[in-house]
């Protein structure tokens, strides 16, 4: 049999791969799929092939060429060898030539083609070619043979490969994103953790930066963000991780560290690399950052904790006059004066009754309906005016308060709820937030117990939020207490989720109703298509486990529709209404279930 070999095992082995710089996805051509398959002349004998397909079980099709070795034909292995299994055929056709049987319109194509185009061009084909393959040419001569089961596997395997860039890369400047930079910096950790090392966590806030995008556009100031990405590789090791979580913030994380100099050292470096001007767009912008450092387990022996302190940090060396670096201590965040003026005030703040709960309502998207609200702490000061949780949390925390405060804002959110249904709201759902000190305080699922007695409020339409990183934090003893919990019919909730880092093998066991979508990704969500696919990922790993969803922090119509087309079951954010007193809210709700247009309802 005359034999016709495409390329040699050298040259055949040599596949460009798909490039794996992390967000570059350049089309690849046939070549990637190149099979180095003998091809047969027209004059070959039927027998022939016939023997070669019995002594090859995994060659499925031969191509049949002329003699300057162009394509004539196809011939597969079944339509042969159905065709010989009759009676009497071998006798018929063992002198005929392979033409007798060969395919005379079979797919070819040149090897320059892309991945793309074959699949389109395969499916326009129909499913008899997907099975017999196709063949590859180049300059219009035969070169070798591709399969459909090798183009699935290609396709499948890009398209795997984009949607974990998707998931775990900033779009922008190809560095990891939120999701991966959580994941490397629990894994850095760990190894820290078993070797007896430090790990240093870098919050880098771009100074100033607004005034980039406001005064020469957002062309310009993704320019610039990208400039800085490369600044900052440049800055630190191939091992260390550089991520940008969005905006104008990154992350680096720094393993291995044995002193602080090691630390220091990259911080001066990053100062010094932006010092000089960018040329970008012909705009030569300087830029300057603000960088907080925190070190593991020096400053906390948690991930969650750890990035908490490190953001910290930074904002105190932006207050310190930016351009520069802080390393965190225990007096960020507020002065000693002043945290012992609000430590001395919580003791007072109960009493006084200077704790007000606002109530942001939460929207079914399919319905419209307000269908709960969250209850959202917060401390009217008599000096220093309406406080934020996270200027007191933290220390009713330390101090043990926060149980005597949590229990408040949970008995209170419960009062508020009779108090609607007699005004004539419908039994909506209430959620009220609940801190790791509150989980973990003797006697919670007692007190929870007794609230619900003691206000009469149907269980069902009680809900407990909690964040990831406080349900990890002893996943076995939650899992026991989130259990009882929910024995008393109440619903639980998984506060901004996507930014902690659950087990999953964990997360199935808890037994959750709700996961809360972060308002990290809601935002931008039209631009961004990580956001997206993120959302998308969250939105069917809980139809999976069988949880609601909602997303918080809607504040445009974009990111209400891009939510519906996730098909995100609830949202709430300032596109619906800000977080209202209760007199507001049901006076907003009113106006919402009587025809009129939703507002945002005033802070």
């Amino acid at each position: 049999m005359e034999l016709i070999h495409s390329l040699s095992d050298a040259e055949a082995s040599k596949r460009p791969p798909l490039d794996s710089a992390a967000g570059s996805f350049a089309e690849p051509s046939v070549k990637v799929l190149l099979k180095d398959v003998p091809a047969v002349f027209a004059t070959a004998k039927c027998l022939d092939i016939l023997e070669q397909f019995i002594a090859h079980p995994d060659l499925y099709s031969v191509a049949i060429v002329n003699d300057d070795r162009s394509p004539r034909g196809l011939i597969d292995r079944n339509s042969l060898i159905e065709a010989f299994i009759k009676p009497y055929t071998r006798d018929l056709y063992r002198k005929k030539t392979i033409s007798l049987f060969m395919q005379a319109d079979p797919v070819i194509v040149d090897i320059k083609t892309n991945i793309d185009d074959l699949a389109r061009i395969m499916i326009d084909a129909g499913m008899r070619n997907m099975v017999n393959g196709f063949i590859i040419t180049q300059n219009g001569l035969y070169v070798g043979m591709g399969t459909g089961h090798d183009l699935l596997d290609e396709i499948t395997r890009r398209k795997q490969a984009h949607l974990y860039f998707l998931a775990h890369y900033d779009q922008l400047t190809r560095l990891p994103n939120r999701l991966l930079f959580g994941d490397r910096l629990d894994k850095a950790c760990q190894n820290a953790r078993r070797k007896g090392s430090k790990v240093a966590l870098f919050f880098i806030d771009l100074d100033r930066f607004k005034f980039v995008n406001d005064a020469l556009g957002h062309a310009v100031g993704d320019l610039l963000l990208k400039t800085v990405a490369r600044e900052l590789l440049a800055c630190v090791r191939e091992s260390d991780t550089v991520a940008r979580l969005g905006g104008d913030e990154f992350t680096i994380i720094l393993e291995n560290i044995q002193q602080l100099s090691d630390v220091t050292v990259v911080a001066e470096r990053i100062i010094g690399r932006l010092a000089s001007p960018f040329s970008i767009l012909d705009n030569a912008l300087r830029v300057t950052a603000s960088i907080g450092i925190a070190l593991f387990p020096d400053h906390d022996s948690q991930a969650a904790g750890l990035i908490k302190k490190a953001d910290m940090a930074m904002y105190q060396a932006k207050h310190g006059g930016r351009d520069g670096y802080q390393l965190y201590v225990e007096t960020l965040g507020v002065t000693t004066s002043e945290r012992l003026a609000l430590e001395a005030g919580l003791q007072s703040a109960l009493e006084n009754g200077e704790f007000r709960l606002f109530y942001q309502p939460q929207i079914a998207l399919a319905t419209a309906e307000v269908i709960g609200v969250e209850a959202l702490l917060r401390w009217r000061h008599p000096q220093r005016g309406l406080l934020l949780p996270a200027r007191f949390i933290p220390i009713a925390e330390e101090t043990g308060l926060i149980v005597q405060i949590g229990e408040w804002a949970l008995r209170e959110a419960c009062r508020q709820h009779r108090e609607w249904l007699a005004s004539g709201l419908p039994p909506i759902r209430v959620a009220v937030n609940v801190s790791l000190v509150q989980l973990y305080h003797p006697g919670f699922v007692d007190l929870v117990r007794g609230v619900i007695g003691e206000t009469g409020i149907d269980p069902a339409c009680v809900e407990l939020e909690m964040t990831e990183s406080v349900i990890m934090s002893h996943a076995e003893a939650t899992i026991r207490t989130l259990r009882e919990l929910r024995n008393l019919g109440i619903q639980l909730a998984i506060d901004d989720f996507g930014t902690g880092y659950s087990s999953l093998s964990y997360l199935s066991q808890f037994p959750l109703t709700r996961l809360k979508i972060d308002q990290s990704f809601i935002r931008n969500i039209d631009t961004v298509p990580a956001n997206m696919a993120i959302v998308n990922a969250i939105v069917m790993l809980g139809t999976t486990l069988g949880l609601e969803i909602i997303a918080e922090g809607v504040e445009t119509v974009k990111e209400l529709q891009m939510l519906k087309t996730s098909h995100c079951g609830e949202v709430q954010g300032y596109h619906f209404s800000r977080p209202v007193l209760a007199a507001e809210f049901e006076h907003w709700y009113k106006s919402h279930h009587g025809g009129e247009e939703s507002r945002p309802a005033p802070a």
